[in-house]
């Protein structure tokens, strides 16, 4: 064996270790490289698991092709064996003729069935202890040279680094991974809340609007209709803040679809009885929403009175129905001027002007103390509450944009074999 031969595995070994991504190409090669130089029959790379008890293999190189479909169920024992006992006392362990060694008769049975007589094992170690071991194995009884300790030495080193480099950068990659994915959630979160912030200013707008409007001077509506508007307003903005709460829960329990809105229709029809109210309920049975009765109960009254203020015309007509999907339950809430075509069917988009301002009307209008009962708040409490619920509301919108017809959609999941 030269000089040569073992100067140039070992800068190839180098050279691989610098450009080799993972560990098992420097072992890989360091073991097709080294075993021919050392004249051994086969060898085997073996890493220390998380338990530090067992060494597995992870590299072979000229393995006996027999047993070559079990190498990976092999475990060596710390301290047992060549292998174990190099890594246990952290030193190159010679065994010149294994057959020799009454010590090592355990292994004499190996040893004859994958065809070697002597072992040549080094520790792989790095400053935090050792992670593994190389083992060169010998076909005849062989006494390695110090030349041939000297370059399993220095592979073990080699392949030590290269697994410690390995180790390292992976733990790199998964904390700034981690690290991505924290910065990842806090903005999300901060857009979440900057989201909120800007929701709840605008309700706040929306209710000091609102107010001032109640209280603008030159209003000759009633005291106590102002008060009930007052009222609302303030029920509304409650009931807002209630659910935008991080700890709003709503009672789990199986609602039918109809309770609410015939619950929500029954309270209008008393409070604007001059504003006719259609429920097409259907007749077969439907499935039951999951959610709580009150928050459904105070949704579609928030939803019906909406229609119904923008109904609050001579002729005006609120129609509501419940539809089976596939999946979903929808709960629909339109209404319509008596000047609109009486052919359409879906409802069209909501005007702006319901939900800005309270418009000025003579002092016996009859129908000011529904607008002043349906404030400003209620369509953004709607849609978050119809969220908070599990649901969506959406609103209608047909292609003519006209402002004489709209309406809302609330859609809930359901389990529905169609």
């Amino acid at each position: 064996m030269s000089d040569a031969r073992e100067l140039l595995a070992v800068r190839e070994i180098a050279h691989a270790f610098l450009l080799a991504d993972r560990p098992s190409d420097v072992q890989q090669f360091a073991l097709d490289r080294v075993t021919p130089i050392l004249g051994a029959a086969f060898s085997l790379v073996m890493e220390l698991g998380d338990d530090g008890e067992l060494l597995r293999p992870v590299a072979q190189h000229e393995w006996p092709s027999k047993h070559r479909h079990w190498i990976g169920a092999l475990r060596v024992r710390v301290g047992d064996g060549p292998s174990g006992v190099a890594v246990a006392e952290r030193r190159l362990v010679e065994v010149a003729d294994l057959f020799a060694d009454a010590s090592l008769g355990a292994w004499h049975e190996v040893a004859e069935e994958l065809g070697f007589r002597s072992i040549i094992a080094a520790p792989m170690e790095t400053a935090d202890g050792p992670i593994g071991a190389i083992a060169f194995y010998f076909a005849d009884a062989t006494h390695v040279r110090d030349e041939q300790r000297a370059l399993v030495r220095v592979v073990a080193d080699q392949l030590a680094a290269a697994t410690d480099k390995s180790r390292r950068t992976d733990a790199l990659r998964r904390a700034n991974a981690a690290l991505a994915e924290a910065n990842a959630q806090l903005e999300r979160q901060a857009a979440v809340w900057n989201s909120a912030v800007r929701a709840r200013d605008q309700i706040v707008h929306d209710v000091v609007s609102a107010l001032l409007t109640l209280a603008a001077p030159g209003d000759t509506a009633d005291a106590s209709m102002r008060l009930a508007a007052v009222h609302a307003l303030a029920v509304a903005a409650r009931d807002y803040d209630v659910v935008t709460h991080d700890d709003f829960s709503a009672a789990a329990a199986d609602v039918d679809p109809r309770e609410p809105l015939l619950s929500a229709v029954a309270t209008w029809r008393v409070r604007a009885p001059m504003v006719p109210i259609h429920v097409d309920e259907p007749t077969v049975l439907l499935p039951t929403i999951r959610g709580d009765l009150h928050w459904l109960s105070r949704l579609l009254e928030l939803v019906v009175g909406l229609a119904v203020r923008s109904a609050c015309i001579e002729g005006g007509t609120v129609n509501t129905g419940v539809r089976l999907g596939r999946g979903f339950i929808a709960l629909q809430v339109g209404w319509r001027d008596a000047s609109s075509d009486g052919g359409a069917d879906q409802p069209l988009s909501v005007p702006s002007r319901i939900l800005q301002e309270m418009p000025r009307r003579p002092a016996h209008d009859p129908f000011a103390g529904v607008r002043g009962a349906v404030t400003a708040l209620d369509q953004p409490l709607a849609t978050v509450l119809a969220g908070r619920l599990g649901g969506q509301m959406r609103v209608e919108q047909s292609a003519s944009g006209s402002d004489d017809e709209g309406g809302w959609t609330l859609i809930f999941p359901v389990e529905a074999d169609l």
